[in-house]
């Protein structure tokens, strides 16, 4: 659609993700930087927030008058579930259309997103920044209709995300890549390995790698004391794939002043089998459970600890190529890194000198790179000055933002002429 000249408006962009506003860090940011690019432009962020729930007091883009903040609302079992019964109906005539015919349509993928493509289409844009693979057929549909930019920002590896997915999702999720991604004016990526496998999965030009990156901070831990405190994060403290477990296990072979400190949501048991497992193992004494943070206390919160412990198992690409934003969070604040040896993350530990890599899923030797670093003091202050020096130098929102800017200024400017439709998907 053909904006006219005296519009007040320079861009039109809308930026997309399927979790809410607090929950997926990197779509704020980008939506953040886009509004501070140049004067007149408008950035229109569109939120995934379950029907009934309130939505987050915390507000990233408050006080930036060119950010208007929409959610888009679904429905779950604690609400509309009448509608939900109905979608799962729906859900499973799209799985079926993608199995016989190979129609695509993200509310295959899950119920929430059944009537996402519609709300996105109501939002004119100049262009779409979609973050999650449930935004992607979407935003370039709705960049289509507008005969605007699509542009995604896969921070993971989408098509071989581990346990939580099945094989139809897995092949869902690789079909909608192929067909939109070779139309997305620019991509981007959460590490330089997942740059590179994305770019050889799909023959497309290679993304833009950006990593999960915290502001520079001033908090810093300084681990100079005797006993040693273990630190580790996820969305959920649950078992499984992210390796918790073999965090626990490898404290059963440290000695008693080494402690482990976990952050996150309880799992639906409410952290039943998580107790009992600590139970189990004799160190009820030595874990400490706390409650999710607030994002922009991320930092602050990590410098509290001596070491902070990335456990991700290998044989899923996703987790061999991405690299979490705990890491750099730890970086940043100062903490000796202890991460899986697998490709994401050993390549942060190699360009930091920040920490150790062990084998991915031994307990032992984990245990064994923690004893080192708690019985060598010396190499311990060394690794973590080098974290920090790595943050503040080359890891932080600023660096990357700035490399964002760019990138998204080339791919959105000059203008191409409006109105020239893209490729059908």
């Amino acid at each position: 659609m053909k904006r006219q000249a005296d519009s007040p408006a320079t861009l039109r962009v809308c930026v997309c993700t399927s979790y809410s506003v607090g929950a997926e860090p990197r779509a704020p940011r980008h939506a953040l930087a886009i509004a501070a690019l140049e004067p007149g432009i408008e950035v229109t962020f569109v939120e995934c927030v379950p029907e009934g729930a309130r939505v987050e007091k915390y507000d990233p883009f408050a006080g930036c008058a060119n950010i208007r903040r929409e959610t888009y609302r679904f429905a779950h079992r604690g609400v509309g579930k009448m509608r939900l019964a109905g979608g799962k109906l729906l859900r499973l005539a799209y799985r079926l259309l993608f199995r016989f015919f190979g129609y695509l349509h993200p509310g295959a993928l899950n119920t929430r997103f059944l009537g996402f493509g519609r709300f996105l289409g109501r939002i004119e844009a100049d262009v779409y920044l979609a973050h999650n693979v449930e935004t992607l057929l979407p935003a370039l549909q709705a960049a289509q209709k507008y005969g605007s930019l699509a542009m995604f920002d896969s921070m993971e590896f989408h098509s071989d995300m581990g346990e939580s997915q099945n094989p139809m999702d897995r092949e869902i999720v690789a079909r909608i890549e192929r067909r939109c991604l070779p139309q997305c004016a620019l991509v981007l990526a959460s590490s330089d390995e997942m740059a590179d496998a994305l770019s050889a999965a799909y023959g497309i030009r290679r993304p833009l790698a950006l990593y999960n990156v915290p502001p520079i901070d001033s908090h810093q831990h300084h681990c100079d004391h005797e006993g040693v405190s273990l630190y580790w994060r996820n969305a959920v403290l649950g078992f499984g794939q992210r390796g918790l477990q073999d965090a626990m296990a490898a404290l059963t072979k440290l000695p008693e002043d080494v402690v482990l400190h976990l952050q996150g949501r309880l799992p639906l048991d409410g952290g039943v089998e998580l107790r009992e497992k600590i139970h189990a193992l004799g160190i009820t004494q030595r874990v400490f459970l706390h409650a999710p943070y607030s994002p922009p206390d991320a930092v602050r919160i990590a410098a509290h600890y001596c070491m902070g412990l990335c456990l991700e198992h290998g044989g899923i690409r996703n987790h061999e190529l991405t690299v979490s934003n705990k890491m750099f969070d730890y970086l940043m604040g100062g903490l000796v890194v202890i991460a899986s040896d697998l490709p994401g993350l050993r390549g942060v530990i190699e360009r930091s000198g920040g920490g150790l890599c062990f084998e991915p899923g031994n307990a032992v030797d984990l245990a064994e790179k923690i004893l080192e670093l708690k019985n060598n003091l010396p190499l311990r202050l060394q690794l973590a000055s080098n974290a920090r020096v790595f943050a503040l130098q080359t890891a932080n929102r600023e660096m990357e933002m700035a490399r964002f800017r760019h990138a998204f200024f080339q791919a959105a400017h000059p203008p191409r002429e409006v109105g020239t439709p893209l490729a059908s998907a």
